[in-house]
């Protein structure tokens, strides 16, 4: 059975008569970039608002539960309090409700009031978090009476705030988990060809999602850092470019691999002397690689395939070097194939280019739950809340 037919019964809107006049604990995904105490790309917190207004309508109370970042020191609180999206939320006035309060403190009782809507301080400021620790999962779930989750990018953690809530509450999903998943699951049965572009940094914490994929795809295309890897691996120069020491032989000579062959290399990553194009064979000992481009391989394996999912920039798009994603985006945008996009990177990059946006299919709010999700064909936490069983 797939997980979209488990979870069918488990969605909010199949469940409209029991969600009213309620105190709902909503877990969210609001991890979203934050600058100067600012946020930056407000992407999920718009993308929560179609469950929000759900429940707001039936004139339910929303407790908002979310992380941001991962804050380890004192100083980490003052980074990544809530309260920053506490207070963009509020400038922006993006609940239609009654109220809209900030929370401290998890040890005290809400009355329910109706329309009303809080926000909890980081869930990863409560010791236990992030081991799924049960006393502060209760402690949680004696803020409300039922439990929606709805932070898809989340799903993959079996955390306190994620998934031990259901020990204790009705749970079921919101609109936006069932978005993510009737969306992905069309990847789990594409329409080939399918081609997966994985771009990036890390390639060493991929590895065996990578060998899973593909066996899934029919291509799959390695760019950005990620490539460097392989290249380093298979003794090319690189440079001073960054690369990762590891095992990489279980993939490194699969022939459905398409790796980049031209590369914009420089000499000092942000003030450098000379920018320049060059071949994976003329890389010099003091160029640094910061973004791969796009070869006929790559251009051909796009414009003939049929589903396509992108996760990852192909070169430090941050940085303002982003030719090769600006590449992959226009050849998406000419493709008639079924186009997703996953992962923060990538989101933030196609969010930039309103142009090609426009032109994807479907704009994963996960990172790491949406590839995980294309290998498993579930998550942790949706597993353990199945197993629970905690459903009115």
């Amino acid at each position: 059975m797939s997980i979209l037919s488990k979870l069918n019964d488990l969605f909010i809107d199949t469940k409209t008569d029991l969600l009213v006049n309620k105190r709902i604990i909503l877990r969210v995904d609001y991890n979203v970039p934050i600058k100067n105490n600012k946020v930056v790309d407000p992407t999920r917190i718009i993308n929560s608002l179609k469950t929000i207004n759900f429940l707001i309508e039936k004139n339910n109370d929303i407790i908002l539960l979310t992380h941001l970042g991962r804050p380890k020191t004192e100083e980490d609180k003052l980074k990544y309090t809530t309260k920053t999206i506490f207070n963009f939320i509020k400038e922006n006035n993006l609940f239609n409700c009654n109220n809209f309060e900030f929370i401290e403190d998890i040890n005290i009782k809400i009355d329910y009031k109706g329309r009303n809507i809080y926000l909890v301080e980081n869930v990863r400021f409560f010791n236990g978090e992030t081991k799924n620790d049960l006393e502060l999962a209760k402690k949680f779930a004696n803020l409300g009476d039922i439990f929606v989750n709805d932070a898809f990018g989340s799903l993959h953690r079996v955390h306190s705030s994620v998934a031990g809530i259901s020990n204790y509450l009705p749970t079921y999903f919101g609109l936006l988990v069932k978005e993510e998943i009737l969306n992905l699951s069309k990847l789990l049965t594409p329409k080939r060809p399918y081609l997966i572009i994985l771009g990036g940094a890390k390639v060493s914490d991929k590895l065996n999602l990578i060998k899973n994929l593909l066996t899934k795809c029919d291509k799959m295309v390695i760019t950005g850092a990620a490539c460097l890897t392989l290249y380093k691996s298979l003794n090319f120069n690189i440079g001073k470019s960054f690369f990762e020491e590891t095992d990489v032989s279980n993939i490194l000579n699969n022939n459905l691999i398409i790796l980049p062959t031209e590369f914009i290399v420089v000499d000092n990553i942000d003030n450098p002397s000379y920018k320049i194009k060059k071949n994976i064979k003329d890389i010099g000992d003091n160029d640094i690689i910061v973004d791969a481009l796009i070869n006929e391989d790559i251009r051909k394996a796009i414009l003939d395939s049929n589903t396509i999912f992108w996760n990852g920039p192909s070169g430090i798009f941050e940085k303002g070097y982003n030719e090769g994603s600006i590449e992959i985006a226009k050849l998406l945008s000419e493709s008639n194939a079924f186009k997703v996009i996953g992962g923060g990177d990538t989101v933030n990059f196609i969010n930039s280019t309103v142009e090609y946006k426009n032109k994807i299919d479907f704009i994963s709010t996960g990172g790491g739950a949406t590839l995980e999700f294309l290998e498993k064909e579930t998550l942790d936490a949706i597993e353990y809340i199945l197993k629970l069983k905690t459903t009115i």
